[in-house]
Protein backbone atom coordinates (compact mmCIF):
# COMPACT_ATOMS: atom_id res chain seq x y z
CA UNK A 1 0.00 0.00 0.00
CA UNK A 2 2.77 2.41 0.82
CA UNK A 3 4.50 1.51 -2.43
CA UNK A 4 1.43 2.68 -4.40
CA UNK A 5 0.91 5.80 -2.28
CA UNK A 6 4.45 7.06 -2.67
CA UNK A 7 4.36 7.52 -6.48
CA UNK A 8 0.95 9.22 -6.24
CA UNK A 9 2.25 11.65 -3.60
CA UNK A 10 5.33 12.29 -5.66
CA UNK A 11 3.22 13.05 -8.75
CA UNK A 12 1.03 15.36 -6.68
CA UNK A 13 4.05 17.19 -5.32
CA UNK A 14 5.50 17.53 -8.80
CA UNK A 15 2.19 18.92 -10.08
CA UNK A 16 2.09 21.45 -7.25
CA UNK A 17 5.67 22.49 -7.93
CA UNK A 18 4.93 22.83 -11.67
CA UNK A 19 1.99 25.13 -10.90
CA UNK A 20 4.08 27.19 -8.47
CA UNK A 21 7.08 27.59 -10.82
CA UNK A 22 5.76 30.66 -12.72
CA UNK A 23 5.06 32.42 -9.43
CA UNK A 24 8.48 31.48 -8.09
CA UNK A 25 10.15 32.72 -11.29
CA UNK A 26 8.23 35.99 -10.98
CA UNK A 27 9.25 36.33 -7.33
CA UNK A 28 12.88 35.62 -8.20
CA UNK A 29 12.73 38.22 -11.00
CA UNK A 30 11.20 40.81 -8.66
CA UNK A 31 13.84 40.11 -5.99
CA UNK A 32 16.60 40.43 -8.57
CA UNK A 33 15.10 43.71 -9.81
CA UNK A 34 14.86 45.06 -6.24
CA UNK A 35 18.44 44.03 -5.47
CA UNK A 36 19.76 45.55 -8.69
CA UNK A 37 17.81 48.76 -8.09
CA UNK A 38 19.09 49.06 -4.51
CA UNK A 39 22.64 48.31 -5.62
CA UNK A 40 22.40 50.83 -8.48
CA UNK A 41 21.03 53.45 -6.11
CA UNK A 42 23.83 52.81 -3.61
CA UNK A 43 26.47 52.97 -6.36
CA UNK A 44 24.95 56.21 -7.72
CA UNK A 45 24.98 57.83 -4.29
CA UNK A 46 28.53 56.59 -3.73
CA UNK A 47 29.64 58.13 -7.03
CA UNK A 48 27.86 61.41 -6.23
CA UNK A 49 29.77 61.55 -2.94
CA UNK A 50 33.16 60.19 -4.06
CA UNK A 51 33.75 61.74 -7.51
CA UNK A 52 33.83 65.33 -6.20
CA UNK A 53 36.88 64.40 -4.10
CA UNK A 54 38.87 64.13 -7.34
CA UNK A 55 37.91 67.72 -8.22
CA UNK A 56 38.86 69.45 -4.96
CA UNK A 57 35.35 69.17 -3.58
CA UNK A 58 33.98 67.34 -0.57
CA UNK A 59 30.62 66.34 0.80
CA UNK A 60 29.45 67.97 4.04
CA UNK A 61 26.33 67.21 6.08
CA UNK A 62 24.13 70.23 6.84
CA UNK A 63 23.50 70.26 10.60
CA UNK A 64 21.27 73.31 11.03
CA UNK A 65 18.33 74.95 9.32
CA UNK A 66 19.97 78.34 8.77
CA UNK A 67 19.99 77.87 4.98
CA UNK A 68 16.48 76.47 4.53
CA UNK A 69 14.86 76.05 2.08
CA UNK A 70 18.00 76.06 -0.11
CA UNK A 71 19.83 73.56 2.13
CA UNK A 72 17.76 71.60 4.61
CA UNK A 73 18.91 69.99 7.82
CA UNK A 74 20.24 66.54 6.95
CA UNK A 75 21.10 67.40 3.33
CA UNK A 76 24.56 66.67 1.96
CA UNK A 77 26.11 69.71 0.30
CA UNK A 78 29.03 69.09 -2.03
CA UNK A 79 31.46 71.98 -1.61
CA UNK A 80 34.23 72.87 -4.06
CA UNK A 81 37.34 74.71 -2.90
CA UNK A 82 37.76 78.20 -4.39
CA UNK A 83 39.87 81.30 -3.81
CA UNK A 84 38.00 83.95 -1.78
CA UNK A 85 38.12 86.42 -4.70
CA UNK A 86 36.26 83.89 -6.90
CA UNK A 87 33.15 84.10 -4.71
CA UNK A 88 30.31 86.38 -5.80
CA UNK A 89 27.30 87.84 -4.00
CA UNK A 90 24.53 85.24 -4.13
CA UNK A 91 26.94 82.27 -3.88
CA UNK A 92 26.46 79.83 -1.03
CA UNK A 93 29.88 79.45 0.59
CA UNK A 94 31.37 77.36 3.39
CA UNK A 95 33.92 78.95 5.71
CA UNK A 96 35.48 78.44 9.14
CA UNK A 97 33.60 80.13 11.95
CA UNK A 98 35.69 83.16 13.01
CA UNK A 99 34.88 82.39 16.67
CA UNK A 100 35.49 78.62 16.52
CA UNK A 101 37.97 77.32 13.93
CA UNK A 102 36.70 73.73 14.36
CA UNK A 103 33.22 74.68 13.11
CA UNK A 104 32.22 75.20 9.47
CA UNK A 105 29.42 77.58 8.46
CA UNK A 106 27.58 77.51 5.14
CA UNK A 107 25.78 80.78 4.31
CA UNK A 108 24.98 82.98 1.32
CA UNK A 109 27.34 85.84 0.38
CA UNK A 110 25.51 89.20 0.65
CA UNK A 111 28.49 91.52 0.14
CA UNK A 112 32.24 91.19 -0.35
CA UNK A 113 35.21 93.42 -1.05
CA UNK A 114 38.99 93.20 -1.06
CA UNK A 115 40.79 95.08 1.69
CA UNK A 116 44.58 94.90 1.66
CA UNK A 117 45.61 91.26 1.57
CA UNK A 118 42.19 90.05 2.78
CA UNK A 119 38.69 89.61 1.46
CA UNK A 120 35.92 90.89 3.74
CA UNK A 121 32.58 89.06 3.53
CA UNK A 122 29.09 89.71 4.82
CA UNK A 123 27.10 86.48 4.79
CA UNK A 124 23.73 85.39 6.10
CA UNK A 125 21.78 82.17 6.20
CA UNK A 126 18.61 82.26 4.08
CA UNK A 127 16.50 81.54 7.18
CA UNK A 128 18.41 83.98 9.41
CA UNK A 129 17.73 87.66 10.08
CA UNK A 130 21.25 88.57 11.24
CA UNK A 131 24.32 88.76 9.02
CA UNK A 132 27.88 87.94 10.01
CA UNK A 133 30.98 89.82 8.92
CA UNK A 134 34.24 87.93 8.56
CA UNK A 135 37.43 88.07 6.58
CA UNK A 136 39.90 85.66 5.12
CA UNK A 137 43.33 86.17 3.59
CA UNK A 138 43.08 86.30 -0.20
CA UNK A 139 45.69 83.51 -0.38
CA UNK A 140 43.50 81.12 1.66
CA UNK A 141 40.57 79.01 0.44
CA UNK A 142 36.84 78.83 1.10
CA UNK A 143 34.22 76.48 -0.32
CA UNK A 144 31.36 77.08 -2.75
CA UNK A 145 28.34 74.75 -2.69
CA UNK A 146 28.11 72.98 -6.06
CA UNK A 147 25.07 70.77 -5.45
CA UNK A 148 23.13 69.03 -2.69
CA UNK A 149 21.70 65.59 -2.09
CA UNK A 150 18.52 65.97 -0.01
CA UNK A 151 18.26 64.16 3.36
CA UNK A 152 21.13 61.74 2.67
CA UNK A 153 23.09 63.25 5.54
CA UNK A 154 20.79 61.67 8.13
CA UNK A 155 21.48 58.19 6.76
CA UNK A 156 25.22 58.85 6.51
CA UNK A 157 25.46 60.18 10.05
CA UNK A 158 23.46 57.23 11.42
CA UNK A 159 25.48 54.70 9.44
CA UNK A 160 28.76 56.28 10.48
CA UNK A 161 27.78 56.41 14.15
CA UNK A 162 26.81 52.73 14.16
CA UNK A 163 29.58 51.53 11.85
CA UNK A 164 26.89 50.34 9.42
CA UNK A 165 28.08 52.07 6.27
CA UNK A 166 30.67 49.43 5.37
CA UNK A 167 28.24 46.69 6.37
CA UNK A 168 25.48 48.07 4.11
CA UNK A 169 27.82 48.47 1.15
CA UNK A 170 29.28 45.01 1.68
CA UNK A 171 25.80 43.50 2.00
CA UNK A 172 24.64 45.06 -1.27
CA UNK A 173 27.72 43.81 -3.10
CA UNK A 174 27.38 40.33 -1.57
CA UNK A 175 23.72 40.14 -2.63
CA UNK A 176 24.64 41.17 -6.16
CA UNK A 177 27.39 38.52 -6.24
CA UNK A 178 25.03 35.77 -5.04
CA UNK A 179 22.40 36.70 -7.63
CA UNK A 180 24.94 36.73 -10.44
CA UNK A 181 26.45 33.39 -9.40
CA UNK A 182 22.98 31.84 -9.19
CA UNK A 183 22.24 33.15 -12.68
CA UNK A 184 25.46 31.65 -14.04
CA UNK A 185 24.85 28.27 -12.37
CA UNK A 186 21.26 28.21 -13.61
CA UNK A 187 22.47 28.84 -17.17
CA UNK A 188 25.02 26.01 -16.88
CA UNK A 189 22.34 23.62 -15.54
CA UNK A 190 20.01 24.49 -18.42
CA UNK A 191 22.82 23.94 -20.92
CA UNK A 192 23.66 20.53 -19.42
CA UNK A 193 19.96 19.53 -19.36
CA UNK A 194 19.61 20.37 -23.05
CA UNK A 195 22.77 18.45 -23.93
CA UNK A 196 21.55 15.24 -22.24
Amino acid sequence: MTALATPRRTRLRLRLIEHAMPALRMLRTLLRFAAMTATGFAIGIGIALAVPLAFHARPLVVLSGSMEPTLGTGDVSVVRTIAPLDARPGDVVTFRDPDNADRLITHRVREMHAQGGSVVFRTRGDANTASEDWQVASSQEIGRVVYRIPKLGWALMYARSKGLFVLMLGGALALLLVLELASIWRTEENDSDQGA
